[in-house]
């Protein structure tokens, strides 16, 4: 099992995080998305594993960066986009999962 001390995983991660900070897209910086071929041509494999794939978003994790499995894709974001994100909380939810139930009940 692959994990973050593997060369190759690491190698990967690194570039990984340096495609984040360099300008390509338009962009000068940030949050790209990465194709499984892709993702698998940095490991010059032709499948790239359940573990492997664990090992690059445990990789990242420590870098500050979160990888996101959109099943045929990947995304690359920092951590730092969710930090000025809304925090819901239990009376938020509870207030939300009532008026659900009861447009489900109306519109039944």
């Amino acid at each position: 099992m692959a994990d973050n001390s593997d060369p190759t995983t690491a190698n990967v991660v690194d570039r990984l995080v340096a495609l984040y900070e360099r300008p390509f897209g338009g962009k000068r910086r940030g949050r790209y998305r990465v194709s499984m071929k892709l993702l698998c041509g940095l490991f010059d494999q032709r499948r790239v594993w359940p573990e492997q794939i664990e090992a690059i978003r445990r990789g990242l994790y420590q870098r500050g960066y979160l990888l996101v499995d959109l099943e045929t894709y990947f995304a690359v974001v920092s951590q730092q986009t969710f930090v000025s994100y809304r925090r819901v909380n239990e009376a938020s939810l509870t207030a939300a999962t009532e008026t659900g139930a009861s447009e489900a009940v109306e519109n039944g």
